[in-house]
């Protein structure tokens, strides 16, 4: 059955009006992160590997590593990347025996077209504090941030100039990342804990999907 990206759309508003950007109080004894990729990524259906690491945090040392491996059906178009990686995310998330307090989602929150990037989306199905952490922008206006570790600079909607997020320079001299709130956290809040994670990294990608990200590459090695 071919996808339907309008009703996709019309889906994407519906779980937009569920979000709760609120400022995140609560207390972080486990932060995880979670990637994924594919067997084939430009061919549909393809297999897909989803993966999470579960980290302690403050110090930020690996608790527990998990991946799920499934058959993907929907082509990716940009904009509803949520619908071709969110099922895989979810059966990963599922196998987690330590639940975390948050999850870093290697995409966009709400600096996305219609608000409901993958840690959007993500965050609102799963009922979890999320946070997106991307390399490339998507979405909204922005100026570079100084080139210091730690410098950060707003993400604003083009139509109202409401702050999405911020591009945050996570390591001196190299390109930014870009934050945004998925759900249950909002906007500076989401920095906050960013820069309290870039602060023990001495890499461009953030610890939690960093970590991911790796260990996603030792489990493809592994089943190729």
């Amino acid at each position: 059955m071919k996808f339907d990206f309008s009703k996709a759309a019309k889906a994407q508003n519906i779980l937009r009006s569920k979000l709760r950007l609120v400022p995140f109080k609560k207390g972080v004894n486990f932060i995880a992160g979670c990637d994924l990729t594919f067997l084939n990524p430009y061919k549909t259906p393809t297999t897909g590997i989803g993966a999470f690491v579960v980290l302690s945090f403050p110090d930020l040392e690996v608790v527990e590593r998990v991946y799920a491996v499934m058959n993907v059906n929907i082509p990716y178009v940009p904009g509803f990347l949520a619908f071709r990686e969110i099922p895989l995310l979810l059966r990963t998330f599922r196998k987690l025996k330590n639940k975390p307090d948050v999850v870093i989602v290697d995409g966009h929150g709400i600096a996305h077209p219609r608000r409901l990037g993958i840690a959007a989306h993500f965050g609102v199905v799963t009922g979890i504090p999320a946070i997106g952490c991307a390399k490339k922008p998507l979405y909204g206006e922005f100026e570079e941030p100084c080139n210091e570790k730690g410098c950060y600079s707003p993400i604003k909607a083009p139509d109202t100039g409401k702050v999405l997020g911020y591009v945050l320079r996570s390591r001196e001299n190299v390109k930014p990342v870009y934050i945004s709130p998925g759900n249950l956290v909002d906007s500076k809040s989401a920095l906050d804990l960013m820069l309290k994670i870039v602060d023990r990294s001495k890499y461009r990608i953030p610890e939690p999907t960093r970590l991911a990200h790796n260990y996603l590459q030792e489990v493809r090695k592994s089943l190729v």
